[in-house]
């Protein structure tokens, strides 16, 4: 095997050097992305204000002071602006009923009485904004002909917008709302108030253009919107959908994103509840490119999690996000009644204040939300990382005994060069890289394994345990170190732009868990007598078959039902989408560490694996059986693995991912040295009473 494993070493020494200038750059571009925008909604701070009774000048002011940046604003709808009494409406129906029992306003009468009166229809009149009627006329002058939308009064001014008046009566049954309840405009007094008192302004836009099929039609709607934004003077620093489709959606998302451009508005993305990507909303991830990666990820806790969180939990999430999500743009949500014993305002200034000064505490500064520089390698540095990986699987093939020797380099150096060739493939490219990184994460780990159990084998029983402690320390730092050779071409290989922003994401987390694992466990198995060098491959499908013909028993089912719990729990808190239930206790040690640690380890990693490693170390050196052995070298892979799999988390930062592989060995070979030392005094006490037993007998 010496040839084999010199032509590995070399390719895997190139591979790891062009990997590490690839995580260089990389680590370049997240180190210069350090500043968060803070964003609350406009109308939930002037809810609490009016709530409170206290004035909403001084409200707004409170918050600015106490790090806001930038208020978010919505599209209003010409209900919610008659309630709020910037401008007068009535139906055709309401204005005729008035009209017949002689209430109305000549003005209004005037109206009635026109030749033109019709009752499906909505009237329009100045309220106490004009601007506000005068922003309405010009989306509705945008968005429909004379016929629909016409000016019927002069003084004082009144519109006609003519068509169905009835509202939505199932508004749960997502029926189809009526003029009067859909948001269709940006109120200008509120925009004013925004740059007023000095905030950013973030806009929420839904997607009116969505019923509109002129492209003429919905392409003078976009240019009148951000027309309106323009004459408003406010400093606009976000973008950021709202609804079930991005503004402009899929048809008119080259103009949107044109104009957000021309402008410096930046894209912000919301990120999904489950912390993996992004909302669901039609036409946002298409608009990241078209707006050449002027993107910001924000994170927004959902109403429903909210109402039932404490308030030190939700602080919690804010500066963690930063640091470990790329989270740039914190859209805090207030909350609507107050907490230990203080008010909902007194609650909501106290929540932002601790969120933004624990924020700023991280090194990060507060401002309009960084945005990556757009950060694409050249796809010829990949080519080295492909034969470094190649060589690595066909070294585990002449481990196992499937791939001879004299055929290793051939093996070698065709994969490579397919896979190679996959980069520049167009379409396809992204999916050999991502071939290449579930490979590398899932190989590097198992060689490392293979390196400690040809160790172990040759493990002198007659040294101390203070020497076998000692020695597993250095020992599962190496091995550490030989796995992150899979990390740093995974980290490298998927380098840009997209995977960064999260707009594409590592392929296959629950395989990276499960992959090593299991054929760790199938090289130890090799290596103990499944088969030898030299047999056929029907030798081990024959002993298989000879043990499944053994009988089944109750304890061979208990045994099979502890592995079944491990499993479920393994791999059920693996990922995203985890149906296994955090305990308290854990939830404390997770919040104690990430408040100890500059990065949280892994469970996996310091509480299974790493004293995994330990346990098979003293097992060699008792010379336990086989099973025993195996039992913890598989154990063992999970740390391996588990260290490798943090850097798939591309949004994640890499120096907070090599941080976090730090922090997992540390305190696993606290957590190993213990559980040798518990096992060795319980293993000696067992053999003192085997020995006393064999005495007596």
């Amino acid at each position: 095997m010496k040839n084999p494993k010199k032509i590995f070493l070399a390719l895997m020494c190139i591979g790891l050097v062009f990997s590490l200038y690839l995580n260089f750059q990389r680590s370049q571009v997240e180190r210069a992305n350090r500043q968060v925008e803070t964003v609350m909604d406009y109308q939930a701070l002037k809810r609490l204000a009016v709530n409170e009774g206290a004035s909403v000048d001084e409200v707004l002011d409170a918050f600015k002071q106490r790090g806001v940046t930038t208020l978010a604003v919505y599209d209003k709808s010409l209900m919610t602006l008659a309630d709020e009494g910037r401008v007068v409406y009535y139906t055709g129906g309401e204005l005729l009923r008035a009209a017949q029992l002689g209430s109305l306003a000549p003005q209004w009468q005037a109206v009635v009485d026109a030749p033109d009166f019709t009752t499906q229809a909505v009237y329009i009149a100045d309220g106490k904004s004009p601007r506000t009627l005068d922003a309405i006329r010009e989306v509705l002058s945008a968005r429909y002909d004379s016929d629909r939308f016409r000016q019927v009064a002069a003084s004082p001014r009144i519109y006609r917008m003519t068509g169905p008046t009835t509202l939505n009566k199932n508004p749960f049954y997502q029926d189809q709302m009526g003029f009067q309840e859909a948001a269709f405009v940006i109120d200008p007094e509120e925009v004013e108030t925004v740059k007023k008192h000095g905030f950013l302004l973030a806009v929420r836009p839904g997607n009116p253009v969505a019923t509109t099929k002129d492209k003429a039609t919905a392409e003078k709607q976009i240019q009148t919107y951000f027309r309106q934004l323009d004459r408003s003077g406010a400093e606009v620093s976000l973008l950021i959908g709202n609804g079930k489709s991005m503004f402009g959606e899929a048809r008119y998302k080259d103009l949107v994103a044109k104009e957000m451009a021309k402008r410096h508005i930046t894209l912000g993305m919301v990120e999904n509840d489950i912390q993996l990507q992004f909302i669901r909303m039609d036409g946002l991830t298409a608009m990241a490119p078209l707006v050449d990666y002027q993107v910001a990820r924000a994170y927004l806790i959902t109403e429903d999690e909210q109402r039932k969180m404490k308030i030190f939990d939700a602080f919690r999430r804010w500066s963690l996000s930063d640091r470990e999500r790329n989270i740039r743009i914190n859209y805090i949500r207030s909350f609507m009644s107050g907490r230990d014993g203080m008010t909902p305002l007194e609650t909501n200034l106290d929540y932002v204040s601790q969120v933004t000064e624990d924020v700023t505490s991280h090194g990060f500064s507060s401002g309009r939300a960084d945005i990556y520089a757009v950060y694409q390698p050249s796809r010829l540095l990949y080519i080295p990382l492909a034969f470094s990986l190649m060589a690595a699987w066909g070294l585990y093939l002449c481990l196992l005994g499937i791939l001879p020797e004299k055929r290793y380099l051939p093996f070698t150096v065709l994969c490579g060069a397919l896979l190679s060739a996959g980069y520049f493939t167009g379409s396809h490219a992204l999916l050999f890289r991502q071939m290449t990184a579930l490979g590398a994460a899932v190989i590097f780990p198992v060689l490392s394994m293979a390196r400690m159990m040809r160790i172990w084998d040759g493990m002198d029983d007659r040294q101390s345990l203070g020497s076998v402690i000692g020695k597993t320390v250095v020992s599962l730092f190496g091995a550490l170190v030989f796995s992150l050779v899979g990390a740093s071409l995974l980290g490298g290989v998927l380098s840009d732009t997209r995977f960064l922003l999260e707009l594409d994401i590592y392929r296959g987390v629950k395989l990276t868990f499960m992959l090593p694992v299991l054929l760790v466990c199938l090289l130890f198995i090799k290596q103990h007598g499944l088969w030898n060098k030299g047999e056929s491959l029907w030798v081990p499908v024959r002993r298989i078959q000879q043990f499944l013909s053994n009988p089944f028993t109750l304890k061979t089912l208990a045994i099979l039902f502890c592995f079944a719990v491990v499993a479920w729990v393994f791999i059920g808190r693996s990922g995203h989408t985890a149906g296994v239930p955090v305990p308290a206790i854990e939830e404390k040690l997770r919040y104690f560490l990430e408040e100890t640690l500059y990065a949280r380890p892994r469970e996996k990693e310091f509480l299974i694996g790493h004293p995994a490693f330990f346990l098979a170390a003293w097992a060699a050196w008792h010379k336990l059986p086989a099973r025993i052995t195996g039992l913890f070298v598989t154990a063992a892979a999970i740390g391996q693995g588990s260290a490798v799999q943090t850097f798939a988390h591309m949004r994640t930062p890499i120096v907070m991912s090599y941080a976090r592989a730090l922090g997992g060995y540390v305190l696993g070979a606290v957590a190993g040295i213990a559980a040798v030392l518990i096992f060795e005094f319980a293993f000696r006490h067992l053999m003192n009473l085997l020995r006393r037993r064999d005495a007596v007998e």
